[in-house]
């Protein structure tokens, strides 16, 4: 009986804990499970169960308001998702946080982490991971008050910079934000230890406060604050359904349009297939390029709360499925009633980003021309012509679309090229350009005061002042006219910038700041959209929302998104600009031909000539070298992108960059190669990877090598010291040095080259002439290809005058 006992005990315990296993398993599983079915707003989808977890959002409608005025054709680019972002689009800071896997607080032992596929941690292995938030923000762009921190999971959270934790307890802790000792407001979060079983994830941000359910565009504290009666709204309930902070909204419901190009993450982006686009269930949407991006629901969510027409622009490396997906998600979510701007990547011409190479790497395997750039072009317009197609494919017509093709503001030739001799006015019904002024980088480095920054900002002669931007806005204007596309902007406003610059308190930085500040600047503004709107051009999206100014620009209408508008002279111009011009409003007819075509230069036919450039004409300079830490820094590189032997060119295994500086003694050199693959296996260094430097000393040009200064220096790997051609002087001076180096994607050769050996003395306004080429050999043997710098024909090596002429500059 005994042993009867303890089984039928053993039996009621066993059972028991069945059922409490079963209960706890439907009271936190299923429950969760119907709670994703039957609300209107739902966390992110986990990857793996989560037994602790903050309690569940709430939800609630939250009404469209119609927009009080006519809103004139001015629009607005929203910022890229980052922790340094002034606008704080986001009720849930975290969403603009980096992601754990940067390690932006460079934690020992961080790379032993492992992630699900949405960013959140697995798994430790006795690491600590962080992540920043908040960065560079001064204290008055943030609400006082108590901060909530809601996470899933189990483990320990802890705070740096200025973060003070006021309280913690499971899955929910309140913090306070304070400013650091140089007055800015910088603000993290550390993952210390957790859970294999139940890891921490789901991690929200929430500020203070809350809005009436009658009115997202002003926060409010309590329900005695909502005097219309509505409901109050706290953040911390109804973060999911709210989404947006009602500053963001207030700021953006005066503008007609969003350009979404920043906040979507393109720039230097790879993703090419629909399913690498960024999505809901990501950890977090910030981050640094080719990580950060709001999910395109998002963006439409976005448009359609400001019933504002909406501009995509499509990643340079996606394929038909992704711009078909795209299209049908916009066509099926976003507002019938607006328009829509649908534009193919973002500034192709701009050699900086890696979409420019895209492009020119797509053309050159395509046949369109042996010069990169001139086939980068080519491309774009193909592709775009593609990505338009699919787009009036899935809307069934144009009806809604308004089709792009981006322009450089100060080139019309370019402009010319891709309407005309490309035909790109085939496919688009507007021409898009970036008016910005202020760019006399060399008057504004010597300036003092501020008064000088204006001076050169407004004067006729000045390099990109807003006189001569205009002129160009005009040229600009007449071409477009003449090819029957509209002309808009999709960016503009002030550009002053020194990207030779890495601090703010560099000069010309301070002066720059104190500019913005200025109240002539809001002046300024009204005269561009003025200029703008008489030239004859019409969408004008303004660039940007607010951001702090740094060392890369003060590009914010505003500094911040708190900022009174008193305060904030850039944009209160250009709400000004709206008031007096409510009947500027979208016309979706095409212009006609508005220009007769005997006042246009149209495009010519421009065949690859193979001629000398003249020995006084400069093309670049080369600047001081002043700090021995940034001789081989490239600041300003020029681009080695023209193929002149070889059949073929995969430009990801075969592109450079170059640059040089100077000083009384040397030539700093500098030569960036991009090349997957370094072979040293041939007697001839011309048949392997190298670099090849012409140089003709004093410029002589003549039509062959002078034996005196005119050098050509082939510098191989495997070799021991530079090779010299048997045309060029043969003496190697001991102070030349050189070093070739390899890096993640290539490699890379730093050069000093004594002034003494090349038989000159050099100054301030002296010229040299100056080519660079590199060999490449991808499979062993004999070379593959060659790109150059200038020259459009492999003969530099016999005639200087091929050479390119470099005017040493003193600043």
């Amino acid at each position: 009986m005994k042993t009867i006992g303890k089984w039928v005990l053993l039996l009621v315990v066993v059972v028991t804990v069945a059922v409490t296993l079963v209960s706890f398993y439907y009271s936190q599983f299923k429950q969760a499970e119907t709670t994703q079915i039957t609300t209107k707003t739902n966390p992110p989808v986990q990857t793996s169960g989560v037994k602790h977890q903050a309690p569940e959002p709430l939800t609630a409608d939250i009404p469209i308001i119609p927009p009080a005025q006519v809103r004139p054709l001015i629009g607005i680019n929203v910022n890229e998702l980052h922790y340094e972002d002034a606008s704080f689009p986001f009720v849930d800071l975290f969403r603009q946080s980096a992601p754990f896997k940067a390690n932006v607080l460079e934690l020992p032992d961080a790379d032993k982490v492992e992630y699900d596929s949405q960013g959140w941690p697995l798994h430790l292995h006795g690491a600590k991971i962080a992540t920043k938030f908040i960065g560079k923000m001064p204290p008055e762009a943030l609400v006082e008050g108590d901060y909530v921190v809601l996470y899933d999971g189990t483990g320990s959270l802890s705070y740096g910079h200025g973060v003070e934790a006021i309280s913690q307890s499971p899955n929910r802790d309140v913090i306070r934000l304070h400013k650091g000792e140089d007055g800015e407001i910088n603000a993290s979060l550390l993952i210390n230890s957790m859970d294999d079983k139940d890891p921490i994830r789901h991690i929200r941000i929430l500020p203070p406060g809350g809005i009436c359910q009658d009115n997202p565009y002003l926060r409010v504290f309590t329900q005695a604050d909502c005097q219309s009666g509505a409901a109050y709204l706290p953040f911390e309930q109804y973060y999911p359904s709210i989404r947006f902070t009602p500053e963001y909204l207030n700021y953006l419901k005066d503008f007609g349009t969003i350009r979404f190009m920043a906040m979507s993450g393109i720039t230097r982006n790879p993703e090419s297939h629909w399913s690498e686009r960024p999505n809901m269930q990501e950890a977090t949407w910030g981050g640094g390029y080719g990580e950060r991006g709001a999910p395109l629901e998002i963006q439409v969510d976005l448009a359609n709360r400001m019933q504002a027409n909406a501009w995509f622009n499509l990643p340079h490396a996606a394929d038909d499925d992704y711009v078909r997906q795209f299209a049908t998600y916009v066509r099926d979510h976003l507002n019938p009633q607006v328009r829509i701007y649908v534009e193919y990547t973002n500034e192709v011409w701009n050699t900086s980003f890696s979409h420019s190479e895209y492009t020119q790497k797509k053309g050159i395997e395509a046949g369109f021309s042996i010069n990169s750039v001139e086939a980068g072009y080519q491309y774009y317009i193909k592709r775009a012509g593609e990505v338009f197609a699919i787009w009036e494919q899935v809307f069934g017509g144009r009806e809604r679309l308004t089709r792009v093709i981006g322009s450089w503001d100060t080139r019309p030739d370019i402009s010319k090229k891709l309407l005309g001799e490309y035909a790109g006015a085939q496919i688009a019904d507007a021409m898009a350009i970036a008016p910005y002024f202020g760019g006399n980088t060399k008057g504004y480095r010597e300036s003092t005061t501020v008064d000088q920054i204006f001076d050169l900002t407004t004067a006729p002669d000045s390099f990109r002042s807003l006189p001569q931007v205009l002129e160009h806005v005009r040229e600009q204007a007449d071409i477009a006219h003449h090819y029957g596309l509209k002309l808009i902007a999709y960016e503009g406003g002030q550009g002053l910038v020194d990207w030779a610059t890495r601090e703010a308190s560099q000069q010309p930085n301070p002066l720059f700041f104190a500019a913005n500040r200025d109240s002539r600047m809001g002046e300024l503004y009204t005269q561009l959209l003025n200029g703008w709107k008489d030239a004859g051009g019409e969408l004008f999206m303004a660039f940007s929302s607010p951001r702090t100014c740094q060392w890369f620009g003060c590009w914010g209408l505003k500094e911040h998104i708190r900022q009174p508008r008193e305060s904030a002279y850039k944009y209160n111009a250009v709400l000004n600009f709206m008031d007096a011009h409510r009947d500027w409003v979208l016309d979706t007819a095409s212009p006609v031909q508005v220009v007769p075509s005997n006042q246009v230069n149209l495009p010519e036919e421009i065949p690859a000539e193979k001629k000398p450039h003249h020995p006084d004409d400069p093309l670049i300079v080369f600047r001081p070298a002043k700090d021995p830490e940034r001789y081989f820094f490239l600041e300003n590189p020029r681009t080695l992108d023209t193929l002149i032997a070889g059949q073929e060119w995969a430009k990801r295994d075969l592109f450079g960059k170059w640059e040089g500086k100077w000083d009384e003694n040397y030539l700093y050199l500098t030569v960036r190669v991009y090349d997957e693959s370094i072979k040293t296996d041939s007697e001839n260094p011309e048949d392997d990877d190298s670099i090849e430097v012409y140089l003709d000393a004093d410029n002589s040009r003549k039509a062959s090598y002078d034996g005196v200064n005119d050098y050509r220096m082939i510098f191989a790997w495997g070799r021991k010291q530079v090779i010299l051609d048997p045309k060029s002087p043969q003496t190697i001076s001991s102070d030349l040095s050189y070093e070739l180096k390899t890096t993640a994607d290539g490699y890379v050769l730093e050069a000093k080259i004594p002034w003494k050996m090349l038989g000159v003395k050099i100054g301030v306004k002296s010229r040299i002439g100056v080519e660079v080429q590199v060999n490449d050999d991808d499979d062993g043997g004999k070379r593959e290809q060659k790109i150059s710098w200038l020259a459009r024909e492999d003969n530099a090596m016999n005639d200087p005058r091929l050479f390119g002429v470099v005017l040493i500059s003193g600043r």
